[in-house]
């Protein structure tokens, strides 16, 4: 490990175990120091409303008044690498495993998928290893099966089958907008992700960054696993150059788009339904006409339900309460929160959120079963599943071209999304255009030079076109695996994925600048 690499890791390590964003709920009892440390990218609606559930239902269930403290680094993908600091840290110093929390909690299962796999520092004789989350080997098959039903919505598991991480939320994407900015400009508002590419909607479109939200990760790989490789990386490349913000956190959109700052976003569906009826209940209060201002839709048949997960921390201070607060969330007492209005008292016979309704899909069939009647949102993600067949590699892809193409090169990527629609043979129709679908040969040069993809080096000068889906298995494994180490395709001193990352932003910078020098070189010849 060089020095900046060491330097950064030790940074993770320090915010992950003196952050200063410790929210206390609950504090325990004179004649109870037990506190559960839970870490999580949860909003606060969130933490306060299972706070003081799983504070209510410790207290009936066994007696005892506890307290929880809320640990928020960050999003899910920081909490990530923040863990893996920490836990390579006390591998290489052969000091104990864990011990700075109990719970993570929140992100998406894809962030909890890596975090179940080991992790390892040294090798040989001096080799360590472990894992970040510890496995549950008291959830037996009957209990689970009792629980949870089949392990599979839109052929994705509700937990995972080495007991690391259960689901306890599901969750979906789609497209929040703000309804009174287009009803202003005429424009219908979008309902399928290919809707986001409108050039009518320049800078008037905001995205987070996959590389810091893990809930844009996913729903940029949904897009291109319902979408297939080459369409879905039209679309996004698009979206982001109708862009007037990429944030860091996804948790900010349905503010930005509440506010009319961007006219839309990817967002996920809670973060969207609850944004909405925030808006509502604060016109309400204010004693001003409610307006439905905002408007989510989820692009039908073109995303998945994912599930939200829990787990137990390795070396977890707390280990009893935190396997009692693994056994709240899924429990029915705690699925209501998620589903029921807020207010006092119950509702078909369970406690309400006492101040917030959180929107969100309870993850348990028997949840459905009994109390769908008294949900806020009349929604039964189990009714309506369309499994997809996924590419193992689209997910290991999306921040790696994503950055490059739309981030680091923000502007020339606008300034030359802008030339391309400004173009007088440019098709009006606000759909999606290929350059197969021009006929003029400046206008499909230039969408032909924005749509294109790069190659990679491989051994013995092989060359992968990243256009092509076939190759991507290859590429993933020697370059972002570093199966082609000794190869000699990049510098013992340098990561391979920086490497990477600096050849594809140089060829999408160059194609950027083709488009954009082009455009004004016949700007200039028309007007002599």
């Amino acid at each position: 490990m060089s020095r900046t690499q060491l330097s950064i890791a030790l940074a993770a390590v320090a915010v992950l175990t003196v952050t200063p964003v410790l929210l206390y709920r609950g504090a325990p009892s004179q004649t109870s120091s037990r506190t559960l440390i839970i870490v999580t990218p949860h909003s606060e609606q969130i933490r306060q409303e299972f706070a003081d559930g799983f504070i209510r239902w410790h207290q009936k269930t066994y007696g005892e008044k506890v307290g929880v403290v809320w640990n928020t680094p960050g999003g899910a993908t920081d909490i990530r690498r923040m863990l893996v600091a920490q836990y390579e840290s006390a591998l290489r110093t052969n000091t104990q495993i864990g011990g700075d929390a109990d719970i993570v909690f929140g992100g998406g299962s894809y962030e909890f998928e890596l975090m179940s796999r080991p992790i390892s520092v040294g090798s040989g004789e001096s080799r360590r290893e472990t894992t970040i989350l510890q496995p549950c080997d008291w959830m037996t098959p009957e209990k689970l099966d009792k629980i949870y039903g089949p392990n599979e919505i839109d052929g994705h598991p509700l937990y995972d089958k080495e007991l690391h991480w259960f689901g306890v939320a599901l969750s979906t994407f789609g497209i929040l907008s703000n309804t009174q900015e287009f009803k202003e400009h005429g424009i219908e508002i979008p309902s399928l992700w290919a809707d986001l590419a409108d050039p009518r909607l320049f800078e008037n479109v905001a995205l987070a960054n996959p590389a810091q939200s893990g809930s844009m990760a996913t729903a940029f790989e949904t897009i291109l696993q319902r979408l297939g490789w080459r369409q879905g990386w039209q679309i996004m490349r698009r979206a982001a150059a109708n862009t007037n913000q990429i944030v860091a956190a996804g948790s900010t959109i349905p503010t930005t788009v509440g506010n009319g700052e961007s006219w839309t976003g990817i967002v996920i569906d809670f973060y969207g339904r609850y944004q909405a009826q925030s808006l509502i209940s604060s016109a309400t209060q204010s004693g001003i006409a409610s307006i439905d201002r905002l408007e989510f839709q989820t692009p039908k048949g073109q995303t998945v339900v994912d599930a939200d997960p829990v787990a137990i921390l390795r070396g977890a201070p707390n280990a009893e309460l935190a396997q009692r607060f693994l056994e709240f969330c899924l429990s029915l007492d705690a699925q209501m929160l998620w589903q029921l209005p807020h207010g006092n008292g119950e509702m078909c016979g369970y406690s309400r959120p006492e101040n917030y309704s959180l929107r969100r899909m309870p993850i348990l069939r028997g949840a459905y079963e009994c109390c769908q009647k008294c949900f806020v949102d009349q929604i039964n993600p189990f009714d309506d599943q369309t499994a997809v067949v996924k590419d193992p590699n689209f997910r290991d892809f999306v921040s790696p071209i994503f950055v490059p193409m739309a981030i680091t090169n923000t502007d020339l990527l606008r300034q030359a999304w802008q030339r391309i629609f400004t173009h007088p043979a440019y098709p009006p129709d606000g759909k999606i255009v290929s350059a197969e679908d021009v006929s003029d040969p400046t206008l499909k040069s230039w969408i032909e030079a924005f749509d294109a993809m790069p190659t990679i080096p491989g051994p013995g000068g092989v060359l992968f076109d990243l256009n092509d889906q076939k190759c991507l298995s290859t590429v993933r494994n020697g370059w972002i695996k570093e199966g082609f180490a000794q190869s000699g395709l990049w510098d013992d001193r340098e990561q391979p994925s920086t490497k990477m990352r600096r050849e594809l932003n140089a060829f999408f910078e160059a194609q950027y600048r083709k488009i954009i020098e082009a455009a004004r070189t016949a700007t200039t010849v028309n007007r002599m």
